[in-house]
């Protein structure tokens, strides 16, 4: 019985060890199959460096591993095999597929860009509005292989428009998404060594980064906001501080200041502040988190009185510039619905007939009495009026508001007036432009009347 009872355990090792040996040989030749077959084939966008394979070029896939997350594929021209990351090649089931997909790729194959600064966004769109979501953050100086050039939107900065193009690119993790040349220095790596974007830039002081990663604006966009004395003249998206650290430029727009700055050299002195060279400007971050920018005193305006400002002071805004405009504008609407609720028209023997009406527009007839002392002469008797102006607080206690009529024939030279109703009557008040600062009016010897109309019911 025991004699049988080893026996017995002896055949299944034998049988046991046939089958694994039968499995383990159909695995070795899977796996033998694999590699001299193919599964498929590739276009490889970006091969890694030191790599025989060619940007574009169309390979065999020979085996995917979904561990290592790599193709084993063909070298051209050889029997020999590499190793690439999925996210480097596009692949397709049938070559001629992957022919017509490496032949769209045309010129741009061997194409990367390169980051001129930190944070420069890929988005989920071609297009730099909130809708298009951020995907990836490239630093300074890293590479992003350019796939397509596709239509987008029109990017602007301070209100002009900036060079460039959007393109649908590839980051080093394997993230797809849009990014706009502008911040890209395009490298064409069958050319030669990428370029090294970080050495000697001034974008590789850290401190210095601030300047190109914010987006610059008049540190009276703050007041303005949070004071609700919106001047629509001087809070626009053209007023800021831009920078082109590709381009090595600095452009500075302010309503008193207009220049641009094309630098060879941005550097730092030992108090802490940094000139720009040539232009003999300089700037300085203060602890609140603000820019101070000063130029040079030949750029500055003649005669500029001793008084006025050297320096320009820009923060971090972090407001919806034209949501911030839209609501202002709904404002002025309903000031001067409020105005015409109780009747659109005035008479007066001296002044004439004075109409505004709800759509924004007026019709002064023989205002001629009032001109040229107020209104200049050659005005006509129509054109536009918006509620624009805020009243000081001495003035705000007499007077109801005020207004500015740009008549249809000098548009270009606004005439305003404060206004106050009594009853059915309505008196108007010059203001002089010199009264007006940022659209508050100021006038510490109060305001006399100059015309007086009666409302015509």
């Amino acid at each position: 019985m025991a004699s049988r009872t080893r026996f017995i355990r002896y055949a299944r090792r034998r049988v046991s060890g046939r089958i694994a040996a039968i499995i383990s040989a159909a695995v070795l030749a899977a796996l033998i199959a694999s590699c001299s077959g193919k599964e498929g084939w590739a276009v490889v966008l970006w091969p890694p460096e030191g790599s025989a394979i060619a940007f574009g070029s169309v390979v065999p896939v020979h085996f995917k591993s979904n561990i290592t997350k790599t193709y084993a594929i063909g070298v051209p021209g050889s029997s020999a095999k590499e190793e690439l990351e999925l996210w480097r090649v596009e692949a397709y089931r049938q070559k001629s597929k992957a022919q017509e997909a490496a032949a769209g790729y045309g010129d741009l194959a061997p194409v990367l860009g390169v980051s001129a600064r930190d944070g420069l966004i890929l988005r989920s769109k071609p297009d730099n509005s909130t809708e298009s979501v951020q995907v990836y953050r490239l630093r300074l100086g890293q590479p992003v292989k350019l796939l397509h050039k596709v239509e987008g939107a029109a990017v602007e900065t301070g209100g002009q428009r900036l060079e460039g193009d959007w393109y649908l690119a590839l980051a080093d993790d394997g993230t797809i998404g849009y990014v706009f040349s502008n911040q890209l220095q395009l490298w064409n790596a069958e050319e030669g060594p990428m370029p090294d974007l970080k050495t000697g830039s001034p974008a590789a002081d850290a401190t210095l980064a601030t300047l190109f990663d914010t987006v610059w604006r008049p540190d009276y966009f703050d007041t303005m906001v949070a004071s609700g004395l919106l001047d629509l003249g001087s809070y626009q998206p053209r007023f800021g501080l831009f920078t082109d650290p590709l381009r090595k430029q600095i452009r500075v727009e302010r309503p008193e200041f207009s220049k641009v700055y094309r630098y060879d050299t941005i550097s730092a002195a030992e108090d802490g502040s940094y000139t720009v060279t040539p232009g003999d400007a300089s700037f300085r971050f203060t602890k609140a988190g603000a820019l101070v920018f000063t130029p040079a005193e030949s750029d500055l305006s003649p005669g500029l009185p001793p008084e006025a400002p050297r320096s320009f002071e820009f923060v971090h805004h972090d407001k919806d510039i034209q949501a911030v405009i839209a609501a202002e504008e709904r404002r002025r609407l309903s000031r001067l619905s409020d105005f015409v609720s109780a009747g659109e028209r005035y008479e007066s023997e001296s002044y004439g007939v004075l109409i505004i009406t709800r759509s924004a527009r007026f019709t002064w007839v023989a205002n001629g009495v009032l001109s040229p002392g107020y209104i200049p002469e050659g005005s006509g008797d129509t054109g536009s009026v918006v509620m624009d102006l805020y009243l000081s607080g001495e003035l705000a206690a007499s007077w109801d508001g005020a207004f500015t009529l740009r008549f249809d024939a000098i548009p270009r030279s606004p005439v305003s007036f404060a206004y106050r109703t009594t009853g059915d009557e309505l008196f108007l008040a010059y203001l002089p432009p010199e009264s007006i600062h940022n659209a508050v009016v100021s006038a510490p010897d109060g305001l006399e009347p100059v015309a007086a109309f009666d409302r015509y019911r």
